[in-house]
């Protein structure tokens, strides 16, 4: 009898798995269906996961972006906030409670109808370790960092859904915009499991196809968008590790679109009459990251040292040939406040030198015992130098280029040279993009070529690389791992600040500490590049470098 039960259970998880897979494929027929063109996208690395919620790393949002929506989003080529699956907000006048009046008749790829309940899902599993949708080995690194202020969710009707939050936040609606508040179907974590992140069901004008990892990604054309129906049938996100080899593909036409863009081959590509490039003041930066947690580094003596050997003006022409401004604090020119004025550590190889000596220097207290003329013990305190080596420091580097460093490795060289040119002893540690993420956020390194690409234009954001709370190893966005109450405090004050003529100034306090404790060394703040075919029409490059190829078309038009 309970042989029977049990086949008769998993005939009927079997059926309803079954109901469900028949369900995608219906909806994936009707994509066939779509008229338009295919769109290749070719980038240097490919996506980690395709959760919105548990992934911090620009290849993944890529794809996200075209598959999943959130309830606000940016308005195209803006950090400002306009509606997406909420049609209109109220925020109360403390700013703790905010109340979204969601769209009706909208429907996630599976077809489970949008909802004040299932849109409150997304967060849920975010917020409560025992709520269900949480994939094994989920980290969810950006809630601790954005999202913590958050109370409760909850659904008032069908739809209209409730956020309360434990302290006002400047930022909460430009967070809603980012990738994490993305919403995906309840379903596809009952019938996917783990499954759902590397098959995300979300709302978006594209759906998902495939995926080879290492290769290509595959969405189609979303025929039941509730907005305006994308012009592309299908889209490839392509992986070329290779800078020569996209270059390559998009002179030839094999692709419509590269980014992660050496600046050597600007030149080249600038003149050809069937491309176009799109460029940008970049919201990001490139940096150097100490581990502040692990000896050596855990010293400041020898983090100042690192930062006086540093040659920003070599790096800017070596790597990014006058594509990037020199990075004097964390935070770009194009959301820092405009009065802000952060001295830079200067370039001083031979008081850095002289810091690394002195480190190397130790004085031990010694006690001599000798005899007198008269035979009694005499006891001499004094005092001996010894020369005590530092330890090989690991600089941990990605491979492949990065929007805020297109030259990686080059870079890892030349800062190795300036270390090396004061006395320490560093080895390069190169890893392809998921492997580096990975090895950095568990505290591997003692150094580390890092980066960010700003989420919603808002200070806050940007200064989570040094939050402590989001410090946690194996999740980590603050990779330097510095832990200071006092800058920790500034942080939370300027988060909940919601007067925007008194934020600045907390940003600025925020920044000098930020100098003083040297938790990373800013390097760089890059332009933002995209390289077109030609015939590419209506692509917008976005200050936070998502990749909205919903309104995208190709014309048939080609330049002689």
């Amino acid at each position: 009898m309970k042989g029977r039960i049990l086949l008769l259970v998993f005939l009927l998880a079997a059926l309803v798995v079954l109901g469900y897979m028949l369900t995608i494929a219906h909806h994936a027929k009707k994509a066939k269906k779509a008229v338009g063109p295919t769109f290749i996208y070719a980038r240097g690395a490919d996506a980690q996961k395709l959760d919105p919620a548990d992934v911090d790393d620009g290849e993944s949002v890529k794809v996200l972006n075209n598959v999943c929506e959130g309830l606000v989003r940016f308005r195209s080529g803006t950090t400002l906030i306009e509606p997406c699956l909420a049609e209109s907000w109220q925020m109360s006048a403390d700013g703790r409670v905010c109340i979204f009046a969601l769209r009706e008749n909208v429907l996630f790829h599976d077809g489970t109808p949008l909802t004040a309940e299932t849109a409150a899902w997304s967060f849920r599993r975010q917020m409560d370790t025992n709520a269900p949708g949480r994939p094994s080995g989920a980290s969810f690194a950006y809630w601790p960092a954005l999202y913590s202020d958050i109370e409760s969710v909850r659904a008032l009707d069908a739809h209209r859904l409730e956020f309360r939050l434990k302290n006002s936040n400047a930022a909460f609606l430009a967070n809603m915009a980012v990738f994490p508040a993305y919403l995906v179907s309840p379903q596809s974590y009952i019938m996917l499991g783990d499954g759902m992140q590397r098959q995300p069901v979300g709302t978006g004008p594209f759906r998902f196809r495939s995926w080879q990892p290492n290769e290509r990604i595959v969405l189609e054309a979303n025929p039941d968008y509730w907005g305006q129906k994308p012009k592309l049938s299908r889209i490839v996100f392509k992986v070329v590790p290779s800078n020569a080899s996209r270059v390559i593909q998009i002179q030839t036409g094999e692709v419509h679109a590269i980014d992660g863009l050496d600046p050597n081959e600007l030149s080249v590509l600038l003149g050809e009459k069937n491309l176009k490039l799109l460029r940008a003041p970049g919201l990001n930066l490139a940096y150097l990251a100490f581990n502040c947690r692990k000896p050596p580094m855990n010293t400041l003596t020898l983090r100042q040292a690192v930062a006086m050997a540093i040659q920003k003006p070599a790096l800017i022409r070596a790597v990014y040939r006058g594509t990037a401004e020199i990075a004097t604090c964390a935070l770009p020119p194009v959301i820092r406040n405009p009065a802000t004025q952060i001295e830079d550590w200067p370039f001083d190889a031979g008081k850095a030198r002289e810091l690394v000596n002195q480190l190397q220097t130790v004085v031990k207290p010694i006690t001599l015992t000798t005899n007198d003329a008269f035979g009694a013990t005499i006891k001499i305190e004094t005092n001996v130098i010894e020369r005590v080596e530092l330890p090989r420091l690991k600089l941990h580097v990605m491979t492949n280029p990065r929007p805020y460093l297109p030259n990686p490795t080059r870079a890892a060289e030349l800062i190795k040279n300036d270390l090396e040119a004061i006395g320490l002893k560093i080895e390069i540690v190169a890893k392809e993009w998921g492997s580096h993420l990975a090895a950095v956020r568990n505290a591997e390194h003692d150094l580390a070529l890092h980066g960010w690409i700003g989420d919603n234009g808002d200070p806050d954001n940007f200064l989570s690389i040094m939050d402590p709370k989001a410090a946690t190893i194996g999740s980590a966005i603050n990779v330097s791992f510095l832990e200071d109450a006092e800058l920790a405090k500034l942080l939370k004050a300027g988060r909940e600040e919601t007067n925007a003529l008194k934020r600045p100034k907390l940003y600025d306090d925020v920044l000098r500490l930020a100098h003083e404790l040297l938790p990373l060394v800013p390097l760089a703040h890059a332009d933002d590049m995209v390289v077109l075919r030609s015939n590419v029409e209506g692509f917008v490059l976005q200050p936070t470098l998502d990749v909205r190829l919903g309104p995208v078309s190709l014309s048939s038009r080609v330049t002689p």
